[in-house]
């Protein structure tokens, strides 16, 4: 058994594209397309078909892949486990998360997992929370963080509890008062976040009949948060990205209370390497809780 031909046509399965995979794994996208010939000729299976737009899974390959999933994910075991025995617990995850989260609470977290495995190379990846629950199950990431409503579409554990805020200019006539109205939302200069799909944002406006009166629209939210800084309008925010406090603007709860759970996730069905389990442990004793 050769193990890089496996790692090989998993990677490339995963990434849609042998030469994506090719470019990952440091080999040439002919050394990976012998790979993969290699283990059709040795079974005597077509494991992959080919087209214009990258690579499907045969319905052999489909059959397979479970098998050559557990496969990879206990030799990545071993190599974990012998470099344990060395003294060095050294191995790669991949992450993916969202960018209020990587941008607030993550990094200490980051850091202290680093202290503690320093040999342990972790690739992360910002997406939105459909984005990170398609990688999951397509296997081109090792665990995410995203909203507790995918549960269904992944396995998941919560992690902590995330709230919506409004976030205002210092001068705004309502930054003393103790919450802000949502029905003022509608009457504001309203600066939003554009994302592919807000669920959770739209699902907030809908539910309480509320259209806001958009201004400007961005597609980051430090762009957002210095906007509002410089007074050009309000916003609504998850409060995750408020920490820490890197802008000058003023933070109130809203008058309507909307909670969402943020949860770590897995490929549903599917059983996280040594390395896996070790970061989803460190994270949930790192930051898991509510943010209230």
């Amino acid at each position: 058994m050769n193990i890089r031909k496996y790692i090989a046509f998993l990677r490339s399965v995963e990434m849609g594209s042998i030469s994506l995979a090719a470019d990952e794994l440091g080999y040439t996208q002919s050394a990976v397309s012998k790979m993969i010939a290699d283990l059709e000729n040795e079974w005597d299976v077509n494991l992959l078909t080919r087209n214009h737009y990258g690579i499907e899974l045969s319905s052999e390959g489909l059959s397979l892949l479970p098998t050559i999933r557990e496969i990879v994910r206990g030799y990545d075991d071993l190599n974990f486990a012998v470099s344990e025995l060395h003294g060095m617990r050294a191995g790669q995850l991949r992450l993916g998360c969202f960018t209020s989260l990587s941008t607030s609470v993550l990094p200490g977290a980051l850091k202290s997992f680093k202290e503690n495995y320093p040999d342990i190379n972790i690739q992360l990846q910002i997406g939105e929370y459909k984005q990170i629950a398609a990688w999951l199950q397509q296997g081109k990431i090792d665990c995410g963080i995203l909203d507790m409503a995918l549960s269904g579409e992944v396995d998941m554990n919560f992690l902590l509890r995330d709230k919506l805020v409004a976030i205002l200019p210092e001068d705004h006539p309502f930054a003393a008062e103790p919450k802000f109205p949502i029905r003022r939302i509608a009457e504001e200069n309203f600066i939003a976040l554009r994302e592919f799909q807000d669920f959770e944002m739209n699902g907030f406006f809908e539910k309480n009949h509320i259209r806001p009166a958009y201004s400007y629209e961005v597609n980051s939210d430090f762009t957002l948060l210095s906007m509002v800084e410089n007074g050009l309008g309000i916003s609504i925010v998850h409060e995750t990205i408020l920490h820490p406090a890197r802008f000058n603007v003023v933070t109130l709860p809203l008058d309507k209370t909307e909670y969402f759970d943020v949860g770590m996730g897995i490929r549903k069905g599917g059983e996280p390497s040594t390395v896996t389990k070790l970061f989803m442990e460190h994270i949930k004793n790192s930051i898991s809780g509510e943010l209230l």
